[in-house]
């Protein structure tokens, strides 16, 4: 028998996996769909895949794509509706001058529909933003802002659920919140609770903002009332 010498490791081998979407020569298509279905089946994994490079357009394009899908799934949905609408009030009298008011809705929404991706790229912005403030603050920045933006861009996968009709909103910011602080503890190998602080921050801070301005109606509506 003879010896069989190995020679050392390629990089291939070395190399820890990354996300199949940021994979060098991986086909655009093929790399989205399977790094969409990592973040739904596996995310805790996905985000241990997830590169922590300077390089933000890979996810910021997964980011508004995933996005934009969501958003023309919901627009169809709305045109769905309006039809329906439409064809239960067609044989109503007095109802045609809701046919203009549901055209201008419709032209409205694919003007959005064409400004959405802009809005989006801000969106991902401002939340990275906001959140990896939060993140210093309780001590949980281990890799910087750009760890944080890439997981705010993956995190946009839970756009997704907006196309179930009615509660797809709700399921998108339960899920995203979730699927945001599964992303930060493996980006940032912090906490889970430091991650969940660096999360519900922001919207503990909103909920108190929005009382606040409750609070102060009613006070000045009273103090109205006393007035006249």
């Amino acid at each position: 028998m003879t010896d069989q010498t190995t020679g050392p490791p390629t990089a291939e081998e070395t190399s820890p996996p990354t996300l199949p979407f940021e994979e060098p020569g991986r086909p655009f298509f093929s790399g989205l769909v399977e790094t969409l279905k990592l973040l739904i089946t596996d995310p805790t994994t996905a985000f241990r895949r997830m590169p922590l490079t300077t390089d933000i357009w890979r996810p910021l394009v997964y980011g508004v794509l995933i996005s934009w899908v969501a958003a023309l799934v919901g627009y169809l949905w709305s045109l769905a509706i309006q039809a329906s609408v439409l064809g239960a009030l067609a044989g109503i009298e007095g109802m045609e001058e809701i046919a203009p008011m549901l055209a201008f809705g419709i032209v409205g929404g694919l003007l959005g529909l064409i400004l959405a991706p802009v809005v989006f790229v801000i969106q991902i912005f401002i939340f990275s933003l906001i959140v990896h403030l939060c993140l210093m603050l309780v001590g949980g920045d281990r890799e910087g802002l750009g760890a944080t933006f890439r997981v705010a861009c993956y995190s946009r996968t839970t756009q997704l659920a907006q196309i179930v009709p009615f509660v797809g909103g709700l399921i998108a910011v339960v899920w995203g919140l979730i699927l945001c602080i599964i992303g930060l503890t493996e980006a940032h190998r912090t906490t889970t609770g430091k991650a969940v602080a660096a999360v519900l921050l922001p919207v503990l801070l909103c909920c108190v903002c929005i009382a606040s301005g409750v609070i102060m109606l009613i006070f000045l509506g009273i103090q109205a009332d006393s007035w006249g």
